[in-house]
């Protein structure tokens, strides 16, 4: 039985989240962190102090995790590197040291007797992003055929790099699987989180991953043209709560019969940049002046896109319903809208 849990990068925005519906749902939590971000995140949950515990880590790749490890029972391998910022120094840290630190903490995993791992992959693991404006249709079956060379490749575009990086380490992760049976592995694929911040995000991380889209919604000067739908982003969505929910979901879960990978893809739908300007133009007067103009027109893009199949999040974690694009957009922006108004130098 699985009663307490290590969560990898708990002041990201995905892994924040996780956190909360664990400590919600009456698990004993610990959290991995930058050293310097631990009392931060030790206050944030301070309500949950007899049930989570705080531990800086400050490489995830190559520290010492047997005190992390302690005692745990599941870990969840929440680290969903940003958009933005980091994606050279991951895709190098990739080739270089297998993984960006997947393979380290499963090593880790296994000598402390853990007996479940649930990973946070990215939709991009199933589909390449040359694809994302395809008339495909991509399933839990399929895989992003990009490898380790493509992160060598001059002119790369960064999301490129990231998405070379996710499913690498996906393949590593699945690797681990096949040579520790008694392991029970869940890997969540989800799509491009938005939605509020998390309870024990870190606050100088508000602009970074998907929240620099939302940025970019909010800030640059009156009448600039709507943020492009291009290439080679995929215009889907998932809100990050219906990803915290996935991951909670994936603990109760055991060993499939007969048995199979449990690869869940974790895509609640598509949305173009035009609707959601309109929307929060209309449902968040007060920002109407801030957003992009929709006077320059249509943009010039294909309206085919790939899309998923996400069978296994119904079939394995009975999950049925997704929050709204509407709801997951206006999270975003009046979380940001409210961070910047308390800490306007931010």
């Amino acid at each position: 039985m699985v009663d307490f849990v290590l969560v990898t990068e708990a002041s990201g925005h995905t892994g924040s989240h996780i956190v909360e519906h664990l400590l919600q749902a009456g698990y004993h939590v610990r959290g991995t962190v930058e050293p310097r971000r631990v009392f931060a995140l030790r206050i944030a949950y301070v309500e949950y102090r007899d049930r989570f515990e705080a531990v800086g880590i400050a490489d995830l790749d190559h520290d010492d995790l047997t005190d992390a490890f302690r005692d745990v029972s599941a870990v969840i391998l929440a680290s969903l590197p940003p958009v933005r910022g980091q994606v050279m120094k991951m895709a190098k840290s990739i080739v270089e040291s297998g993984s960006c630190g997947t393979k380290h903490v499963l090593e880790h995993a296994r000598a402390a007797n853990v007996k479940k791992v649930v990973h946070t992959g990215l939709f991009s693991n199933v589909l390449h992003p040359d694809d994302s404006w395809s008339p495909v249709v991509a399933t839990e079956e399929d895989w992003n055929s990009q490898t380790a060379d493509d992160c060598q490749k001059l002119g790369l575009h960064p999301w490129c790099l990231h998405t070379a990086a996710r499913v690498i380490a996906e393949r590593e992760l699945w690797k681990f699987a096949d040579a520790n049976p008694d392991i029970d592995v869940t890997s969540i694929l989800p799509g491009f989180p938005f939605g509020p911040y998390g309870r024990g995000q870190a606050i100088d991380e508000h602009r970074a991953g998907t929240f620099a889209w939302v940025s970019a919604l909010l800030h640059g000067p009156p009448g600039r043209p709507m943020i492009p739908n291009a290439p080679p982003f995929s215009p889907n969505y998932v809100h990050v709560k219906d990803i915290a929910r996935a991951h909670v979901a994936a603990l109760r879960v055991g060993p499939l019969d007969p048995p199979r990978r449990k690869r869940v893809l974790l895509v609640a739908g598509y949305v173009q940049w035009p609707e959601v300007v309109k929307h929060l133009a209309e449902t968040i007067p007060r920002i109407r002046e801030r957003l992009p103009s929709l006077a320059w027109g249509p943009e010039k893009r294909p309206v085919t896109y790939a899309q998923f199949e996400a069978r296994n999040a119904r079939e394995i974690l009975g999950i049925e319903e997704y929050r709204s694009w509407q709801e997951a957009m206006e999270d975003a922006v009046r979380d940001m809208v409210k961070v910047e108004s308390r800490m306007p130098g931010l």
